[in-house]
């Protein structure tokens, strides 16, 4: 603000003083903004985690095949879907997808995971390659996507009741 000096002119180089007040001000709202994002960040770690405990699949590994002996075989996979840019397919049944964050939703990266009922065939296609399965009809499966590249385990908690 200028300041008016002897004979009418103004003194533009006055500085303007930060009150105590103003001082207390920026603290409250720049702790209150840490705080609000301490918090939201401490609520969604909590929900990733919880999301990866109830996408965490175990069981035995799925037959898995090479593309020859899977044409050989004359398997298909008929019903295909993408998912994030990976060409996912089955033979039958029905799919759940979720995205869970790595190392039991604490890390920083993201897993795909798909869950089958009864899928009889999976292929997998992305930018890291071609994947082919085979759990066998009736059997459910599920397949956890780390960095492009499938791991099929035999076991699946989603059905048409959990949807």
């Amino acid at each position: 603000m200028a300041t008016r000096l002897g004979g009418g002119r103004r003194d533009f180089g006055a500085v303007r003083r930060f009150g105590v007040a103003h001082v207390i001000g920026a603290i409250v709202v720049i702790t209150t903004g840490i705080g609000l994002v301490t918090f939201e960040a401490i609520r969604s770690r909590n929900a990733n985690i919880a999301t990866a405990r109830a996408w965490d699949i175990k069981g035995p590994p799925c037959p898995a095949m090479t593309q020859a002996e899977f044409q050989a075989k004359r398997y298909t996979a008929l019903k295909t879907f993408d998912y994030d840019g990976v060409a996912i397919g089955r033979t039958a049944g029905d799919a759940s997808c979720s995205d869970v964050k790595e190392a039991g939703g604490k890390g920083l990266g993201t897993d795909k995971v798909c869950q089958f009922t009864s899928p009889a065939t999976l292929t997998v296609v992305s930018k890291a390659g071609s994947w082919f399965f085979v759990p066998g009809a009736g059997q459910p499966a599920s397949l956890i996507i780390h960095r492009d590249a499938p791991r099929c385990v035999m076991a699946s908690n989603f059905t048409l009741q959990t949807e």
